[in-house]
């Protein structure tokens, strides 16, 4: 299909042409999992463990022959591989996910025995002690420390003059 632009004379613009593009749009393509090599899955073995790419390199590789620069320069290249890079994000994101929710459950817990010696502790000491403690969990937070900056705007010139004064009074006080 093809029309002249402009307002249709003859030579008056450049000519456009629509070119079919074959059918449908073109669908989300999912990211293929590449598989990695038993070498490539020690790197990102070490590397979530927490070693850093040098070490996980040569934790995976054989690496006698080869110089410090040498093993950083491939340890960089393939930590950057699609592959490693998903997998150890996906690695760390259930790791943070795992960490959240261990503490969140340590909180349940001491929240509940806070609560449980608040009603049955043996002193009447311990069953306050827990009722504070309940009072600055971060859900409730009856007694919290509030701490306030307060800032004024002052020109140098301001300044200069209180500094003088607070000095004139030290100063007078000091000789009198």
């Amino acid at each position: 299909m093809a029309g002249k632009a402009g307002d249709g004379g003859a030579g008056d613009g450049p000519t456009l042409t629509v070119i079919d593009g074959g059918g449908e749009p073109a669908k989300r393509k999912r990211r293929k999992r590449r598989p990695l090599t038993a070498k490539q899955e020690a790197f990102l073995a070490a590397l979530i463990r927490g070693a850093n790419q040098a070490d996980a390199y040569r934790e995976a590789y054989d690496c006698g022959a080869m110089g410090s620069h040498a093993i950083h320069c491939e340890a960089s290249l393939l930590a950057s591989h699609p592959e490693v890079t998903a997998r150890l994000l996906a690695a760390q994101a259930s790791i943070e996910r795992a960490a959240l929710s261990s503490a969140l459950t340590r909180r349940r817990w001491i929240v509940e025995r806070l609560e449980h010696e608040a009603r049955s502790a043996d002193s009447d000491a311990a069953r306050v002690r827990a009722l504070e403690l309940l009072g600055k969990d971060s859900e409730v937070r009856l007694w919290t420390d509030v701490i306030q900056t307060q800032t004024a705007e002052a020109s140098p010139e301001d300044v200069r003059r209180e500094l003088e004064a607070r000095l004139t009074a030290l100063l007078g006080t000091a000789e009198g």
